[in-house]
């Protein structure tokens, strides 16, 4: 089980480009947790980017003065990341292969960032301990995860890509809000996020080819469609933030 799952991680890598310079504020695919982030991360902290991917968030943090660790399965990913630390040029983040949460850094962090990835996991309690154990006293947690409630998700549309890029569940935020709670964890807030538009952007692959067009005016006008949809259709993600007592 495990192999299999490093392999679609490993695959799903192996064409991760380096980048060249830090998203934007108004980048469409990171807009939504960027604003959150910055709203949250006052001053510079120690952070780990569990799940971190090709870097980009991490990046995007160690660019604003965090001293930033990013974790992910794929090595492949791994690899990219480090290359676009060096294009980059920044000195103050570090990534690791490490398969969470049977592997955990050694060291304690003031803020950890799960972002699309509890969903993957197979024990989910196991992994929101291991978090516990990582953060400081007052340390803070942000999860992403898509929702239950998504209206394509409703619909029967999403369930091929949930297959296809391996989520295990998917929760309501009162389901999530109990597990995090049930390891200790105080709630600090619970938000609604992705409308129906961006989602089917993000699930579609014919349409997915597009996002990297979507870019000022545009991202801004989208995004305003998009959280009118919201409201009117629900939530298809959702942000909860955390902190240990």
């Amino acid at each position: 089980m495990k192999k299999r799952f490093e392999k679609k991680y490993e695959d799903f890598h192996k064409h991760s480009n380096p980048q060249r310079k830090i998203i934007t504020d108004t980048n469409f695919t990171y807009r939504n947790i960027t604003s959150l982030l910055n709203r949250l991360l006052r001053h510079p902290v120690k952070i780990l980017d569990i799940g971190c991917g090709a870097g980009t968030i991490a990046l995007y943090l160690a660019s604003k003065g965090n001293d930033v660790l990013g974790i992910d399965i794929s090595k492949n990913a791994i690899v990219s990341a480090n290359e676009s630390k060096k294009l980059i040029g920044l000195k103050n983040v570090t990534f690791k292969k490490m398969h969470f949460p049977d592997e955990t850094p050694e060291e304690k962090f003031d803020f950890i960032i799960l972002t699309e990835v509890i969903e993957h996991l197979e024990n989910d309690e196991l992994a929101l301990k291991k978090i516990f154990s990582l953060l400081k006293s007052n340390g803070m947690v942000l999860i992403s995860t898509p929702s239950k409630n998504a209206p394509l998700y409703r619909l029967g549309i999403a369930t091929e890509f949930d297959i296809r890029v391996g989520h295990l569940r998917r929760y309501t935020i009162q389901e999530l809000a109990r597990k995090c709670e049930k390891t200790g964890f105080k709630i600090l807030e619970t938000k609604k996020t992705e409308g129906i538009i961006r989602n089917f952007l993000f699930l579609s692959p014919i349409a997915g080819r597009f996002i990297r067009f979507i870019k000022f005016f545009v991202s801004d006008w989208i995004t305003y469609i998009d959280e009118l949809s919201l409201k009117l259709f629900g939530e298809s993600n959702m942000f909860i933030v955390l902190q240990k007592p």
